[in-house]
């Protein structure tokens, strides 16, 4: 089994290194953090520090040429590191699966070899090259998987963080964040990085998110949905210009607004039939993304399910337009607005 990121925490504080390292899963953020804190642990304690640290492209790279390098002897030092991003262990024959097996079933004592997957997805459960690697890591040395973070987590990672910067920032806010920017990693903490400049020390406060913090396309967009809820023209057609001001694609957009319909029909039935809106996130693979649900409950309220059925009906009428006639994209999709404008009005519970 791999290891988790608070064993592999314990492993780093409290242990010896291991010579052998894969680190993969959904979080790239944290992938490239422990493949550059355990590369400053092995080669970063001599002045030769720079010598001992050899980084490889594992797209660019030929697996003899990583090997080479781990036989290496380092310099002044105990130890080397060697550091592989993205080595596709699915790609290649049969020659280069074994070639690669025997690379880290050997691994000097001299060097601690770092495999970290960033763009590359290792599909350790289903593909069996990739199992075969996984495997023979854990036999010789640690894998470690980064599965993605929940809300709850990210929000303890910023407020965390904030701290650390010399601000603070509410778990509430927090949360704000993730709505508006996300739930990548590197955005946040990058958002994070500008919020902290702009508060010099203070409190980041919601007026701060709202005015300099980076709203993507999927905040956008249910924003926009939330408009037209409310049958509000002129604020949905001033957010779907600004979608198109930013060159985002119609089809893109339709894709998040369906989505956000989606939510909002699911909570609703969740509704008629007495259960709770977040009784639905196992079912539907809402798990981190919680947030979705507690705000389709609240926006879908009074609108009645025949006008929702009615409004995913207009959605897959526009994309199959979107999709397959001339017709222009961004009046297309102007067009859907306002029809879910009209059905809105008309579709309210009483």
């Amino acid at each position: 089994m791999p290891m988790t990121e608070a064993e592999l925490k314990k492993h780093l504080k409290e242990g010896e290194l291991s010579s052998l390292y894969f680190l993969y899963g959904e979080e790239g953020y944290l992938t490239a953090h422990y493949a550059a804190v355990i590369a400053e642990k092995a080669a970063g304690g001599s002045e030769f520090c720079a010598f001992n640290l050899q980084k490889f492209d594992g797209q660019d790279s030929a697996l003899s040429a990583i090997g080479e390098a781990a036989e290496a002897l380092p310099l002044m030092a105990d130890k080397k590191c060697v550091v592989v991003r993205d080595w596709d262990a699915a790609a290649g024959g049969q020659a280069g699966q074994e070639q690669l097996l025997s690379l880290i079933a050997d691994v000097p004592e001299t060097c601690v070899l770092i495999f970290w997957q960033d763009a590359v997805k290792a599909d350790v459960k289903k593909n069996a090259r990739w199992k075969a690697f996984a495997a023979a890591v854990e036999k010789k040395g640690i894998a470690v998987c980064f599965p993605h973070k929940s809300t709850a987590d990210i929000v303890r990672l910023l407020t965390s963080g904030a701290g650390r910067r010399g601000c603070t920032l509410s778990p509430d806010n927090a949360r704000l964040m993730v709505e508006r920017s996300g739930d990548d990693l590197n955005l946040l903490l990058n958002e994070l990085d500008k919020l902290c400049a702009l508060a010099q020390g203070e409190e980041i406060s919601r007026q701060m998110i709202e005015a300099a913090g980076l709203k993507n396309l999927e905040a956008s967009v249910f924003d926009l949905a939330k408009m037209i809820l409310q049958a509000r023209y002129e604020q949905a057609y001033h957010i779907i210009h600004c979608l198109m001001d930013q060159k985002e694609e119609p089809v893109s957009v339709l894709s998040v607004l369906s989505s956000a319909y989606a939510d909002l029909y699911r909570a609703k039935a969740a509704a008629a039939g007495g259960v709770p809106a977040s009784a639905l996130a196992a079912d539907f693979q809402y798990k981190g993304r919680e947030f979705r649900l507690r705000n389709a409950a609240r926006d879908c309220a009074r609108l009645s399910l025949p006008a929702l059925r009615a409004s995913l009906e207009v959605l897959a009428r526009a994309d199959l337009r979107l999709k397959s006639s001339q017709a222009d994209k961004r009046t297309v999709l102007e067009q859907t607005a306002a029809e879910l404008i009209v059905l809105a009005k008309g579709g309210m519970d009483q």
